[in-house]
């Protein structure tokens, strides 16, 4: 049986889930609404050709993957020899299996190849050639790779929780909290900028959000119940 904190929060995440899709079911024009905020006609998504939002994702994405790479090879040290800044092999393991199961299987494996949303910046609204569909919606607008949901949305979800999970291990107070403070900032940026460039709808950064902070609730019951910070 899950912890009673654990149970709290699986309430928690499948009441935020249900009011998430409620409304942007019922109210698809949400999306449209958002993601026209940063569309105009004569240059299209003003921030998707930006070389600042391009560098910055660069920045992001070769952060993240390195923390993930990170994690795997921590992961096999502290689980073969010690544990890795005294941070014992099933912290990384969680950090390595919230990337391989979050982002990569559940999101990019999945639900990219499932649903078949075609981008904002592709549907007629915005100068496209696609349809609009509404968040889990199963359509054709979209053959590979496509918008529903945010797989750099959900990368930057795994990268705070992970930035989270881990601060858990640093001694002082004041850089535990700057650490986590961070990690948000820089997440929260990778995933709204998506948006604002016109690759993502707001409900598909949302739900790679909730779709990969599910899974972290699962890894953390089967792996973090035992992992205390010395």
């Amino acid at each position: 049986m899950f912890p009673q904190t654990t149970k709290a929060l699986w309430v928690w995440l499948l009441c935020v889930f249900g009011a998430c899709a409620l409304v942007f079911i019922a109210f698809p024009g949400v999306d449209i609404g958002v993601s026209s905020l940063f569309y105009r006609d004569a240059d299209g998504f003003w921030l998707d050709n930006g070389s600042l939002p391009a560098a910055y994702r660069r920045l992001f994405n070769n952060l993240s993957v390195s923390l993930a790479v990170m994690s795997f090879f921590f992961w096999a040290v502290a689980y073969w020899r010690s544990p890795v800044l005294d941070i014992g092999y099933r912290v990384w393991a969680f950090v390595t299996m919230l990337y391989v199961l979050g982002p990569g299987l559940l999101v990019n494996g999945i639900a990219k190849s499932v649903f078949g949303r075609a981008r904002p910046a592709d549907i007629v609204d915005f100068g496209g050639d696609d349809d609009f569909t509404r968040a889990f919606e199963i359509s054709d607008q979209c053959e590979g790779n496509c918008s529903f949901v945010s797989g750099e949305g959900s990368s930057a979800t795994a990268f705070f929780i992970s930035v989270f999970v881990l601060s858990r291990f640093v001694g002082d107070e004041h850089a535990r909290r700057l650490l986590v403070a961070g990690g948000f900032v820089l997440a929260f940026i990778a995933a709204t900028l998506r948006v604002m460039k016109g690759r993502h709808f707001l409900s598909d950064t949302v739900f790679s959000v909730l779709f990969v902070s599910a899974v972290a609730l699962l890894l953390s019951w089967l792996l973090l119940r035992r992992e205390k910070p010395g």
